[in-house]
C-alpha cells in the first residue's frame, strides 16, 4: 500500500527523496524489486516482491496515480487508486490531501482472514478506502491517514508519521520513519495499537535508480496477534527502484 512513488525510493515505509517544486505537471511511471512487501512496519511471508505504479500532479494542484504489487498482508496481489488536491506554499513547504483505495483481488482466498484464531474466516471482503493528507516541509515528511471502516470491520483506523531525511551527498542520503496505528481495527487486527519505525539508506547509481538498504521494527509483542503469513520481528531489507519520468 503506497503511493507517490515517484517521491520515494527504496521501500514503501519511508521516503527517500525530497519532493520537489518541478514535480508538479507531471506524469512519471516508476517499477521497483523489493527484499519483502511491507505496510507499516508489518511484512509479508511471501518473500520478495514487485512494485509498480503511475503519478500524475496537474499544474492546478490536482492529482492521481495508481500502484500494484504482486504480494501484500492479506493474500494474492494488489492494486491502490488514489486521486488528491496538493498545494505549494513555497518552494520547500507543500500540503496534500485526498482519498486512496486499496484493493484486494485474492483477499477471499487468503488464510489470514481467521482474525481470532478460530479456523474460520471471520471476514471476506479487506478491500479499504482511507483518507490521507501530508505536509512536506523541507527535509521533513508527515502523514496521517484515516479509515472509517478499516478491512471492512466497522472500525475506524488511524496511523500517523513522520520521516526526516538526511543528505549526506548529491547520490545518498538516510531516512529516519516512525508511526503509530491505532484504533479500533487495528486493535482487533494486531491485538493493540503499535509503533513502526525504519531507518533507511538510499544510493542513487544513475538518474531514477535507487538503491535503498533499511532497517524496520515495531514494538508489537509476542503476545499480540499478528496476522497469520505476516511477520513483525525485525527486518533488514533491500530494494531497487527505476523511475521513469515522461
Amino acid at each position: 500500500m503506497n503511493r507517490y512513488g515517484r517521491w520515494t525510493a527504496g521501500l514503501g515505509l519511508c521516503g527517500a527523496t525530497l519532493l520537489s517544486p518541478a514535480a508538479l505537471a507531471t506524469t512519471t511511471a516508476h517499477v521497483g524489486v523489493f527484499s519483502e512487501y511491507v505496510f507499516r512496519g508489518i511484512t509479508a511471508n511471501g518473500g520478495a516482491a514487485v512494485q509498480g505504479g503511475i503519478d500524475y500532479v496537474h499544474d492546478s494542484g490536482l492529482l492521481a496515480g495508481v500502484w500494484a504489487t504482486n504480494a501484500n498482508n492479506f493474500g494474492g496481489s494488489e492494486f491502490d487508486i488514489y486521486a488528491g488536491y496538493l498545494h505549494k506554499f513555497s518552494d520547500t513547504v507543500m500540503a496534500d490531501i485526498g482519498v486512496l483505495y486499496y484493493y484486494l483481488s485474492e483477499d477471499e482466498e487468503g488464510e489470514v482472514l481467521d482474525f481470532d484464531g478460530d479456523g474460520d474466516a471471520d471476514i471476506h471482503d479487506l478491500d479499504t478506502f482511507e483518507f490521507f493528507t501530508t505536509l512536506f516541509a523541507g527535509p521533513f515528511k508527515f502523514q496521517v491517514y484515516y479509515s472509517p471502516d478499516y478491512l471492512k470491520l466497522d472500525e475506524e483506523a488511524l496511523y500517523y508519521t513522520g520521516t526526516y531525511t538526511h543528505k549526506i551527498n548529491d547520490t545518498i542520503n538516510v531516512a529516519l520513519q516512525a508511526g503509530y496505528t491505532h484504533g479500533d481495527a487495528p486493535e482487533y487486527v494486531y491485538g493493540d495499537d503499535y509503533i513502526d519505525y525504519s531507518i533507511m539508506l538510499n544510493k542513487t547509481v544513475r538518474e531514477g535508480l535507487v538503491f535503498s538498504l533499511g532497517f524496520i521494527d515495531t514494538n508489537l509483542s509476542d503476545t499480540d496477534r499478528v496476522l497469520q503469513g505476516t511477520d513483525d520481528d525485525p527486518k533488514v531489507m533491500v530494494s531497487a527502484k527505476q523511475t521513469f519520468p515522461f
